[in-house]
């Protein structure tokens, strides 16, 4: 006989957990989809707007204020940098403050591929959780600052 209650896998698959991840599943799903249209990822996406972002309240954006920021491990935002500034939308060059450190800027394409890639995730954010009861993403934003304050 099984040691998997049928009555746990019951309650597992109708919890707020299960249905948190079906939700984003058709979320990033559908994201993906039309940031495709656009020979973007969504990570590559993240990176992008907050370099951007960054770079209008900061002198020098770094790789290691962009991952923190994006909240993506160094590794995975350096290869993610490494791929946008091969694609010509990053600029990377030495850091002023560090030589050691790498220093980010949008190319003019860059902020083009932004623009566009900001319009597209606009209008399917706008479209997606229309469906939606209003009062769900005030409530999103109300956790927030429980969410961001778990460091793991």
């Amino acid at each position: 006989m099984s040691p998997v209650k049928k009555s746990s896998l019951a309650t597992y698959l109708q919890s707020t957990n299960q249905n948190f991840f079906t939700i984003y599943t058709d979320w990033f799903r559908q994201m993906k989809y039309r940031l495709r249209s656009l020979n973007l990822t969504h990570p590559q996406f993240q990176i992008l707007a907050t370099v951007y972002g960054l770079s209008l309240s900061e002198p020098e954006v770094t790789q290691i204020m962009v991952a923190k920021a994006a909240d993506v491990d160094a590794m995975t935002a350096s290869s993610i940098i490494t791929k946008l500034s091969r694609d010509d939308l990053l600029d990377r060059f030495p850091g002023k403050k560090s030589p050691r450190s790498k220093a980010l800027s949008l190319t003019e394409a860059g902020e083009r591929k932004l623009q566009e890639a900001l319009d597209t995730v606009n209008t399917f954010n706008q479209d997606y959780w229309s469906q939606f009861d209003p009062t769900l993403v005030d409530q999103m934003a109300a956790v927030m600052p429980i969410v961001k304050s778990h460091h793991f």
